[in-house]
């Protein structure tokens, strides 16, 4: 996706003035399996790797036996080249063994690689100058390719032009003298690429993969029989959702035919797990199987992307999404388009009151091995968390174990999404207080950890020889317990405190850290935890910063804003009916926690959505003539077959849900709104009775 979205906004930032991309995709062949050990080695000793870990390294991939059984004999094999296919150390081992390649080459061309995709790519209004760079360009990569022991088969690269001309000149490109071909798209790291950045190969490509995917949810469920909804909506999760996210919101704004070809595979999909009728309006489908509109789904992809980006100072996405923001609203490109999804991610990151941490690398290299290999002293176990005298016993706690060690209190605070979070820092022996704010982004999670982290700065900064940290929050000591190398998340704050421990503990500190149960009456807990509620509004702000982790659950936020307007306004046009059962948006369908069968669950879902097999539905969808029930009495609705249809037993259904304490008369509408786990039970022993199917 990095590799992608700087490409792709290069193509962008050239239309938008007016220019001409030329862009070489190059195929290296058998890379892995043509790299030279001894040219490795050099290598890796110009990087300073360690001597003992380059002869370790060397030892794995030297003389390797490969044994290919062959009748009754095996024949083998002795390697002498080659990183082995699968190994953990080859991407490494092959990103070290390239890592020249881009200064190997003009300095003006721009190249991106990922293992062995290569592209090198120059932006001009002139054709002979792109033409010139390229070559010269593609000359010293021979070069470097011969003496690397690796070559490019030139039948499988490619050239494209991406320009805004309806004719642009042809391109002769040659590599090592054979002729480069030119074409007008290109799959490049999984995303179809053409000249004018319409997307409509790619989306075409996409709709051709979904294709057998949709059979196979075809062929395990049906209406009335099959796997339920729940397990097709994994898989739909599974299988397709994700073809349909990967790129696909990089290319936005598009051509907005092929998109919607995406809608169409979307809400067959969606149809197929439900069961619902093909007259169902799509965005109560959508709603009803907690699925967003695609167009909003790629915008939340695109936050999601984009923040995850700006834990890095040095980004070169962030100048590119910067420049093009300003295009946005001089260059004449942009006067009757709509703006890329990560410009408006970027104008959303922009709109963030308070700075954003960033580095100049992950986290976890940011510190010293020893600060990370360190196992901080945590008690876990000192008190119950049922504990009713809590007070008591963390009084006999101080006396016996910490008697003297000074105690320092530490808690977060949060009041609404809207407001700030609040620290406090309590040391008990010298009374004194400590009140911090983070950014209404922040989560009390990062309050619970920064508290730690000021609690330490403040033991360094007194110099306390031996003291303990209380904190509440056992979630936060269980990251700072965890090992580093075995986490996901690179959280700054768990880094700096290792750091900190680490430092005191060279310095003959002793550092202990305590989980208490909150609100049990433990004195030091209460201050801190109404210092924390104070410091909301009157913390100091320094540093008032916000942290990308924090920054990350954001685009749900956004998601679920976006989807709840989305659907308010269209639900005034179609699917009104179904608005008035569901005016918000759930968190997840509503059959995740229902487990009903598959037959029972369909029919509910077609209730739920107006959309049913009734004479009354079928008559206004000119299907059949009459509305009338089979039974003469009146017109087949919902509310006449399961109240008062004379043909249908209703005494048990009728005594259920007096019986749950449903006032009678009612109606089907109100019985499907309340979403109550019971009615819904009720409804479905009703249908299986009655073996209805609408």
């Amino acid at each position: 996706m990095d590799s992608l979205s700087l490409f792709i906004s290069d193509i962008r930032l050239s239309f938008s003035h007016n220019e001409s991309i030329t862009a070489v995709f190059l195929d290296i062949n058998s890379a892995y399996d043509n790299v030279l050990l001894s040219v490795l080695k050099k290598k890796l000793e110009i990087l300073k790797i360690p001597e003992v870990m380059i002869n370790f390294i060397l030892n794995i991939l030297c003389e390797r036996h490969v044994q290919i059984p062959f009748s009754d004999s095996v024949l083998s094999r002795v390697v002498y080249k080659g990183l082995p296919q699968g190994s953990v150390l080859s991407p490494l081992l092959y990103n070290i063994y390239t890592y020249d390649l881009a200064s190997s080459l003009n300095n003006q061309v721009k190249i991106l690689q990922y293992a062995d995709d290569l592209l090198i790519y120059y932006s001009d209004h002139s054709f002979e100058s792109t033409h010139a760079m390229l070559s010269s360009s593609l000359a010293l990569l021979a070069s470097w390719m011969d003496n690397n022991g690796l070559n490019i088969s030139a039948s499988k690269s490619a050239v494209v032009v991406f320009s805004r001309m309806r004719l642009p000149p042809s391109v002769q490109l040659l590599y090592d003298n054979r002729l480069i071909p030119v074409v007008s798209e290109f799959k490049f790291l999984g995303v179809i690429l053409d000249s004018k950045l319409t997307g409509v190969p790619h989306c075409n490509f996409v709709v051709k993969r979904c294709e057998p995917l949709i059979n196979m949810l075809r062929c395990l469920s049906g209406v009335w029989w099959g796997s339920h909804p729940y397990s097709m909506k994994l898989l739909y999760n599974a299988l397709i959702r994700n073809i349909l996210d990967y790129g696909s919101f990089l290319l936005e704004p598009g051509n907005v035919t092929a998109f919607r070809k995406l809608d169409s595979i979307q809400s067959r999909a969606l149809r197929l797990i439900s069961g619902a009728m093909k007259s169902s309006p799509i965005n109560a489908l959508q709603v009803e199987n907690g699925e967003p509109p695609l167009h909003l789904r790629r915008q939340f992809m695109s936050d999601k992307f984009l923040f995850r980006t700006l834990q890095f100072k040095k980004h070169p996405l962030l100048s590119k999404l910067k420049s093009l923001s300003e295009l946005s609203t001089t260059s004449p490109y942009w006067a009757h388009k709509s703006l890329p999804c990560l410009v408006i991610s970027y104008h959303k990151y922009l709109s963030l009151s308070s700075p954003t941490h960033q580095s100049n690398r992950l986290p976890l290299f940011n510190y010293s091995f020893e600060s990370l290999i360190i196992s901080p002293t945590i008690h876990f176990n000192l008190i119950d968390k049922l504990d009713t005298n809590a007070n008591i016993h963390m009084k006999f706690i101080i006396d016996d174990q910490f008697n003297d060690f000074h105690h320092l209190y530490s808690d977060a605070s949060k009041h609404s999404p809207s407001e700030c979070v609040g620290i406090g820092v309590y040391h008990s022996q010298y009374d004194i207080v400590q009140k911090i704010k983070l950014p209404p982004e922040s989560s009390v999670f990062t309050g619970e950890c920064y508290g730690i982290l000021k609690a330490l700065e403040y033991i360094r900064l007194y110099k306390l020889k031996k003291a303990v940290i209380f904190s509440d929050s056992l979630s936060a000591l269980q990251a700072l317990k965890k090992f580093p190398f075995q986490i996901k998340s690179h959280f700054p704050v768990i880094f700096e405190i290792r750091n900190i421990v680490h430092e005191c503990t060279l310095n003959g500190y002793l550092i202990h850290f305590a989980w208490i149960p909150g609100h049990s009456g433990i004195v030091g807990n209460e201050v801190s935890d109404r210092l924390a509620n104070e410091a909301v509004y009157c913390g100091d702000m320094f540093p008032y910063k916000n942290f990308t982790q924090d920054l990350i659950s954001l685009p749900k936020t956004y998601l679920k804003n976006a989807w709840e307007s989305k659907w308010e306004e269209s639900s005034k046009i179609k699917g009104r009916y179904y608005s008035v059962i569901q005016p918000c948006i759930p968190l997840k369908p509503w059959f995740f926690k229902i487990k009903l069968g598959k037959t029972v669950t369909s029919i509910l879902i077609r209730m739920r959505l107006g959309h049913v097999c009734t004479p009354v539905h079928l008559a206004k969808l000119h299907i059949i003539n009459n509305p009338i029930c089979e039974c003469g009495v009146d017109d087949s609705d919902l509310n006449h077959i399961f109240f008062s249809c004379p043909l249908l037993d209703h005494c048990s259904f009728l005594q259920n849900l007096v019986s749950h304490h449903v006032p009678l008369p009612t109606s089907i509408i109100c019985l499907l709104y309340s979403n109550d786990r019971t009615i819904y039970k009720v409804l479905s022993s009703f249908i299986i009775l009655n073996n209805i199917k609408i």
